[in-house]
């Protein structure tokens, strides 16, 4: 089932970064190495809750995993943490903390346009 993000620069800027990193990751699980291709739904797992604007769109800010381990990692939050540092590393995790913060404003007409050139880097568009 596809996400409805809404109409706006911050829905289309939203759906833009979930396409980018699942695509990045290959439409992989980076937890477990579920594919679509086997028929898995792969989703865009945020670090920082999306409702973070500063971050909410940032490539590394996410990983893509399946559902299933989406749902867990969501039930399971020291567990995930402890992953997050062992997969993208304290320093990884520390840029993200300092730059997480409530009450930046954000160009999402901006970000629409940085995360399309983004993701033809990728080749996808």
């Amino acid at each position: 089932m596809a996400a409805n993000y809404g109409k706006n620069a911050k829905a289309k800027a939203t759906k833009l970064h979930s396409l980018y990193v699942r695509t990045r990751d290959k439409f992989t699980c980076r937890w477990c190495g579920a594919t679509k291709e086997q028929g898995k739904q792969i989703q865009c797992a945020h670090i920082i809750s999306r409702s973070i604007s500063a971050t909410r769109t940032d490539e590394r800010n996410a990983v893509a995993l399946c559902a299933s381990c989406h749902w867990a990692q969501s039930k399971n939050p020291l567990v995930w943490a402890r992953w997050l540092e062992q997969e993208l590393g304290n320093e990884h995790l520390d840029d993200l903390l300092e730059r997480g913060v409530p009450g930046i404003k954000v160009d999402w007409q901006a970000e629409c346009d940085r995360l399309e050139i983004a993701l033809a880097t990728l080749g996808t568009t």
